[in-house]
């Protein structure tokens, strides 16, 4: 196991990446504590946040450390950071979350609070790495991608706001349906292999090997059939298709276009139970849903075609 302790810096100096000794005080090491404090609290955020954001902050992270490494090259060759690529990104950010035009205390949410804390800890950096500037140790592309960062920072906060809040309004709302669902009929296990039976003999004149599930009108399972053949990751899919159809009594190919950036139920993309590609069908008597079946080893369309099998088959009892 590696050393933490090095004990080469009690005499207050630490070595660049090329090995030069400098004081800990140097500007450059100054600059690069306040960027270890923005990326860190980039850390926290990409703890908090929807599943929908933590790619972008984990990539800001590593760009964040890229110009650490610019910061700290010494004698070395290090790649300057990208401030055109950093203003793109932004404003894709911006089409999808504009940003209000009154003034934002951070606090709406802790990712938020978290990405504004990480805005003010870069507006600090920029502020550190001004004398390096006028020194000619840090190029003018450099000054323009820390100047850029703080507005990434609060783009990025403004989103994770938004999507923190509709993940949590999502949240209530599937806690409601599958309450409601839950009190109401559900679907007897006999029932249920009626089902699988249906598909089954579908999927095998389809000639594709399938897993096929049933879940009640509340999502808990009821049946399950993993045909021979059938993908692993079919075991995980049917079974989620089946209980989102129930939970949102709707088909999970209609879920399909709702769960798009700016459309109703976008922030759905980050709750990993959920899946909104078509092989889910709800099971209705009448205005009730009793349950839901969910189909996965398939192309989309086969997918749905197997699904709509065992539709046919309970609607011929009800």
């Amino acid at each position: 196991m590696g050393r933490v302790t090095t004990r080469t810096g009690d005499g207050g100096t630490t070595r660049l990446w090329d090995g030069t000794p400098v004081p800990k005080d140097d500007p450059r090491i100054r600059l690069n504590g306040a960027l270890d404090e923005t990326t860190s609290a980039l850390g926290l955020a990409r703890g908090l946040a929807p599943l929908s954001l933590k790619e972008d902050l984990e990539r800001l992270q590593r760009e964040i450390s890229g110009l650490m490494a610019y910061v700290a090259r010494g004698k070395k060759d290090a790649a300057l950071p990208d401030a055109a690529g950093l203003e793109s990104w932004i404003e894709r950010l911006l089409a999808a979350y504009p940003v209000p035009d009154e003034f934002l205390f951070p606090g709406d949410t802790a990712v938020g609070g978290a990405l504004h804390l990480a805005r003010a800890l870069s507006r600090r950096a920029e502020r550190d790495a001004l004398p390096l500037a006028r020194e000619g140790i840090l190029a003018p592309e450099a000054m323009r991608y820390l100047n850029r960062l703080s507005d990434m920072l609060f783009v990025l906060a403004v989103a994770a706001d938004r999507e923190a809040m509709v993940e949590r309004i999502t949240k209530n709302v599937l806690k409601t349906v599958s309450r409601e669902n839950g009190s109401r009929s559900s679907l007897s296990r006999e029932n249920a292999k009626r089902l699988l039976a249906a598909m089954e003999l579908a999927a095998e004149q389809m000639g594709v090997p399938m897993v096929l599930a049933v879940c009640d009108g509340a999502g808990d399972p009821v049946a399950f059939l993993r045909m021979d053949g059938a993908l692993p990751i079919s075991l995980i899919l049917a079974p989620k298709k089946a209980r989102t159809a129930a939970r949102l009594r709707m088909t999970t190919a209609q879920l399909t276009s709702l769960v798009q950036p700016g459309a109703m139920l976008y922030g759905l993309t980050g709750d990993p139970d959920i899946v909104a590609f078509g092989g889910g069908i709800p099971l209705r008597r009448g205005d009730e849903v009793c349950g839901g079946v969910g189909v996965s080893g398939g192309s989309v369309e086969q997918d749905i075609a197997i699904a709509e099998a065992a539709l046919a088959a309970w609607n011929e009892n009800e």
